[in-house]
């Protein structure tokens, strides 16, 4: 979650409906129809001096987009510790084949230099099934680097995260842009390349938007 915002400028209907239409088919173009997926998502920033809130609904599909993958939400707060490091705690619900709990710990240490920002996100989940009586942990790890082009409402980046606990779970590897249209308003468009282990990769473009208060 990146909640820093200033001076961002606004861009004309126009611009947002051909930068809507480019991506869209541009990433559509990446993904056979017989292995794609999409990931939809809402999600809520409030910040203060030395905190934060945040509340997530996301969906997710699979199979050529006309099966459900999961329905999930979460909410969840955190510190600003300092100017480069914040932690926070988080609920999430997931809903897939069966219902499933989690709690999540978070921590993000971030490096800015100018329009030029790197983030190294490390992520302790615990996940419980009650229909299954069974428990797991995952350690998520993730470096994402991100440029702000200047005068403009456009700010690509490129991230990557691997699942691990004991062994390798899977990697996800993404390309994408966040679109300000201003200082609450944010559009996250991207193509993410997922490979498990142990199956068939899976492309996904996602859509996702962001309100900060």
């Amino acid at each position: 979650m990146i909640t820093r915002r200033n001076n961002i400028p606004k861009s004309s209907k126009s611009l947002r409906l051909a930068t809507l239409l480019l991506l869209t088919a541009i990433t559509s173009t990446t993904v056979r129809a017989d292995d794609g997926g999409a990931w939809i998502s809402l999600q809520a920033n409030k910040g203060w001096e030395k905190s934060y809130a945040f509340m997530r609904f996301e969906f997710r599909s699979n199979q050529n987009f006309g099966h459900k993958e999961a329905i999930f939400g979460a909410v969840g707060g955190g510190i600003k510790a300092t100017p480069w490091l914040k932690t926070d705690l988080s609920y999430e619900y997931w809903n897939t084949t069966v219902s499933t709990h989690k709690a999540v710990l978070c921590a993000t240490g971030t490096l800015i230099r100018d329009a030029l920002s790197i983030s190294i996100r490390e992520k302790l989940e615990f996940a419980y099934t009650p229909s299954l009586s069974s428990h797991s942990f995952t350690l998520r790890t993730r470096l994402r680097a991100q440029y702000n082009i200047p005068g403009s409402v456009f700010r690509p980046y490129a991230m990557a995260e691997i699942f691990t606990w004991k062994t390798w779970i899977r990697s996800l590897n993404y390309v994408g842009t966040e679109i300000a249209f201003d200082r609450h308003n944010i559009l996250d468009l991207f193509y993410m390349y997922h490979l498990p282990n142990g199956g068939e990769p899976v492309h996904v473009i996602g859509v996702g938007y962001v309100y900060n208060f």
